[in-house]
């Protein structure tokens, strides 16, 4: 029996309904663009790390989520983080020091929703690499009812090496957001493991685990 026109149109407004209603279903987030403040506990890794001990600092900065799908998106950040570690000497426990290293660092990660964002709460990964260019570094040294308060320059001119102007490093880490009020608010911990070592002498290492809250505003689709 042939088909009638009637029957051709209804077909058609059909498949072209059933069409809509997935690619609604399927809808790109929109980018967001936010702020995230955090703490570091960070300590030196490498060969000549022994002595060290974890510090506090903090990190604070910029980031965007640009996505490439519901679950995929791609998170560059720029922040100021605060690196270092305390240090005591294992021979005499009345030495001890500090060495604060200050970076503007652009991280560069690709994120993995874990549950398409909805209402609810949802996790998330991500990794990816990061450069972080030093600004300020100081020292600390305490021994026998001395103390010295320093910065890194005057460290180099007596010939107790360079630091390194830059820091290239590897982060991976999780957390969890939630939707609040067309805002996504967001608790994460992640880990950064540099590949580059601190100073031109020695073998040392940054290595630093954070704890960040942010909040993220969205922006058109």
């Amino acid at each position: 029996m042939p088909i009638s026109r009637v029957g051709v149109v209804g077909l058609v407004a059909l498949v072209a309904a059933t069409g809509a209603r997935a690619q609604s279903g399927s809808t790109m987030p929109p980018r967001r663009f936010g702020i995230e403040l955090g703490g570091n506990s960070s300590t030196f890794g490498g060969s000549d790390a022994s002595g060290s001990e974890r510090r506090t600092g903090f990190l604070a900065g910029a980031l965007a989520v640009l996505p490439f799908s519901t679950t995929i998106a791609f998170e560059p950040e720029l922040v100021y983080s605060m690196k270092g570690a305390n240090a005591h000497d294992p021979e005499d426990p009345t030495v001890s020091g500090t060495v604060k290293i200050g970076y503007v660092q652009i991280p560069a990660l690709m994120r993995f929703e874990l549950a398409a964002a909805t209402v609810g709460p949802h996790p998330f990964i991500y990794a990816g690499p990061a450069l972080g260019f030093k600004t300020s570094c100081s020292f600390e040294l305490h021994a026998q009812g001395l103390n010295l308060n320093s910065s890194c320059d005057d460290l180099e001119t007596e010939g107790g090496g360079k630091i390194n102007s830059t820091d290239f490093s590897l982060i991976g880490g999780a957390g969890i957001a939630f939707n609040v009020s067309g805002r996504t608010v967001g608790l994460a911990v992640r880990y950064d493991h540099s590949l580059t070592k601190i100073a031109d002498q020695g073998d040392l290492k940054h290595r630093v685990i954070s704890l960040l809250a942010t909040v993220e505003f969205p922006s058109g689709r």
